[in-house]
């Protein structure tokens, strides 16, 4: 194998050289080009669905300790996670066995910078004259890792092989030995092999593009413009976050039941803005449990990343400038930082995923208060996937396991201006890409009864939210297959909206024992309309431990959670309403309940019914109890108002005579604005069944409305426990 000697590399001292615009914008977008021929040859090689139909992959270029260069546009999280593999090998791998040209890198240790274990990195160095200057990485989701993941795992040690940087390609050639190793522990080592292989043409693809765009360029200006880059985007991000104003912005939402009990699990952040830096606290969040939702540190910035960057960084190069005015918090030993041996197989879809949600919202909020920046806001996106994944022998006698990856056909968060789009997909998978249904069912044994959008999904509101794709399925020759269900969002609303926004649907799922289904088809009838199918209902908690046996006379289907929706739903657009009915993208019943709009039977509006149907509802309101109300009316200033932030695109934080006030605007004065407004609020508690027929409970949860004592204007609808006070969701400093 060569020369085996340890090899601590130098990192490569550049000059730094002025480079003009037109060299700068060349030269980057070359590096942008490489990571996406990466992707490309990926693509071309590996035979996984989860590469080439679901995207669950990313490519990047990194520097010499790390720091994020490019990353593509895949699956934002695994960009991230490459960033922490590098340093872990750094680490790790400098003395011994030495970093070299000609190596690679395997990781999948989730405490050594993986998300969790099915996640792959490979990872090489990039030389010049013998030094090192900077690292080519490609990670991927594999269908599978060996041991037992699921809600029974009690320690990582049981989810799976665990890869700490280990090199398996030495002096440019695969150590085969290793890679026997490796393979051998998964129960679909053909598919891992052929996508290891894919991931080392990636980097190989990528190694030489960098090295003839050195050739072409030199290593100083293609240095020069890698950082250049990096502190463009730092300078961009510190200047919007100098112009929004100082404050503390708040989000929590809460995982329910663990596999085992039926308990919730709070993620909390507190993004405090100071000048142009930004906090980001999670020291209130759960302790890590004997579970798998936790995630470790990486997965912590992972999902933090992925919620930061469409906001902050919407037109800005994705880099390591983007995360320099951050700081992140977090207590060793919670679930958004957890200690080893903790679990952590669900970490991409519990603590993580959740923690991506809970910095959106918060972020959103900061920037709603700008003028500029409000268009960035987004309610809360898909509260998760429902894990369904079906494993054993498929019906061409090969081994199979893994999800179909319906669950990724969601609705996205409304916007102040416009609703979410039906579907989004997964918010942190900006390039997304929907697999063919045909091909899903010729690599496992499936049989589609639909894929069709889902009406009262997305989150009502002025803007609703993006309605989600469910699906419906039987099993297909074959008799019997094991079928493993795992995800949260079933009794915890966790896709919230914005600004009076409802909360989108949460999962649902159904799996109905010896069912019709199948005889319906076989006398020539589709179910398309499932309420039709007859069976033995199994109820499942939102985790199940273990595998279900699935037989072909049994039925599956599922209806994803949404995005949320942004503002009063009785101030939509009643055409809007009418036209969503038509679509099926909202029910009459949900049209009248949430929307205050009377359809008539030829699906046009009743506008006198309408009018007082909104009377009614406004006149409820107004009649909801306040904790608190302002002892005097603050006076207006001589010159009238100043106005000091946007509060959403519906109220302003504005100065008056005594102080600094929350003003909805129809003019009224809610609340000063040092206090929590919603002391000040009329408030009342909603039922599941008010927010939609696709909303379900947990039995400490509860749902609270709040609206402006004047005109009713539903200006926040919160989840939160029983015996927590409301959440001060935007404490806006005003001098």
């Amino acid at each position: 194998m060569g020369d085996t000697r340890t090899f601590a590399p130098q990192v490569y001292d550049y000059e730094r050289v002025a480079v003009d615009p037109v060299t700068f914008e060349v030269v980057h977008h070359r590096l942008i080009s490489i990571s996406e021929e990466q992707a490309a040859t990926l693509s071309a090689i590996s035979g996984s669905p989860l590469v080439n139909d679901a995207s669950d992959f990313n490519t990047g270029i990194f520097r010499a300790r790390g720091e994020i260069a490019t990353m593509g546009k895949t699956v934002l999280f695994h960009a991230a996670s490459v960033a922490e593999m590098i340093k872990h090998i750094i680490e790790d791998c400098s003395v011994n066995p030495g970093i070299r040209p000609g190596d690679m890198f395997l990781v999948n240790n989730p405490y050594k910078g993986a998300l969790h274990q099915p996640d792959f990195g490979m990872v090489a160095p990039a030389f010049h004259d013998g030094k090192l200057y900077a690292w080519i990485g490609v990670c991927a989701h594999q269908l599978d890792v060996g041991g037992a993941m699921g809600a029974a795992a009690t320690e990582v040690y049981q989810e799976g092989m665990l890869i700490s940087p280990v090199r398996v390609v030495e002096n440019d050639e695969i150590r085969s030995d290793i890679m026997s190793v490796v393979l051998g522990m998964s129960r679909m080592s053909q598919n891992l092999a052929l996508d290891f292989r894919g991931m080392i043409a990636a980097n190989r693809v990528a190694l030489r593009r960098l090295e003839e765009t050195i050739a072409q360029y030199g290593i100083d200006t293609v240095l020069s413009v890698i950082d250049g880059a990096i502190d463009a985007a730092e300078r961009a991000v510190r200047a919007r976050l100098a112009e929004l104003p100082d404050g503390v912005y708040r989000s929590q939402k809460y995982l329910d039941h663990d596999g085992y009990e039926n308990r919730l699990y709070r993620i909390h952040v507190e993004a405090t803005k100071t000048g142009d830096r930004l906090t980001l606290d999670f020291s209130k969040s759960a302790d890590q449990v004997a579970r798998f939702m936790n995630c470790t540190e990486s997965g912590l910035l992972a999902g933090l990343r992925a919620g930061l960057l469409p906001i902050l960084a919407y037109d800005l190069p994705w880099n390591e400038g983007v995360f320099r005015p951050m700081e992140v918090i977090a207590r060793p030993g919670s679930m958004v930082s957890a200690k080893f041996p903790a679990p952590v197989s669900q970490g991409p879809l519990g603590a993580m995923w959740i923690v991506e949600m809970v910095v959106t919202e918060a972020l959103s909020l900061m920037v709603a208060t700008h003028p500029r920046y409000i268009a960035e806001a987004q309610a809360a996106p898909n509260g998760g996937p429902d894990g369904f994944n079906v494993t054993g022998t498929n019906q061409h006698g090969e081994r199979t396991a893994g999800s179909t990856l319906d669950q990724i056909y969601v609705g996205g968060g409304a916007y102040h201006d416009h609703d979410g789009l039906s579907p989004q997909g997964h918010r942190h998978i900006p390039a997304i890409r929907l697999q063919n249904v045909e091909r899903n069912e010729s690599h496992a044994p499936l049989l589609y009864l639909y894929r069709k959008f889902i009406p009262d999904t997305g989150g009502p509101g002025r803007y609703r939210g993006g309605v989600s794709v469910g699906h419906a399925y039987l099993l297909h020759q074959v008799k019997m297959m094991q079928a493993h269900f795992a995800c949260h969002c079933y009794e915890s609303p966790i896709s919230t909206g914005l600004f009076g926004g409802y909360p989108a649907a949460c999962n649902t799922r159904r799996l109905l024992r010896h069912s019709s289904a199948r005889r319906m088809l076989e006398s020539g009838r589709i179910p398309y309309d499932t309420a039709a199918i007859e069976g033995q209902f199994e109820p499942l908690p939102a985790k199940v431990r273990g595998a279900v046996d699935f037989s072909d006379q049994d039925f599956h289907e599922c209806a994803p959670s949404a995005g949320g929706g942004w503002g009063d739903p009785v101030e939509r657009d009643p055409a809007l309403v009418a036209e969503d009915v038509r679509w099926n993208a909202v029910s009459r019943e949900m049209a009248s309940e949430a929307y205050g709009v009377v359809i008539d039977e030829d699906g046009s509006v009743d506008a006198a019914a309408t009018g007082a149907r909104r009377a009614a509802i406004r006149a409820q309101r107004l009649s909801w109890p306040r904790h608190k109300t302002l002892e005097s009316p603050p006076a207006l200033l001589s010159g009238g108002a100043e106005t000091l932030s946007l509060w959403g695109d519906r109220a302003k934080i504005e100065r008056m005579a005594g102080g600094a006030y929350l003003v909805c605007d129809c003019g009224h004065a809610i609340a000063p604005a040092n206090e929590n407004w919603k002391l000040y609020a009329r408030r009342a508690s909603a039922t599941a069944a008010q927010l939609g027929p696709r909303i379900a409970m947990h039995a400490e949860l509860e749902a609270v409305r709040y609206a402006c004592p004047a005109c009713a204007r539903l200006h926040w609808v919160e989840v939160k426990r029983k015996d927590e006070e409301p959440l001060f969701d935007m404490e806006i400093f005003h001098a």
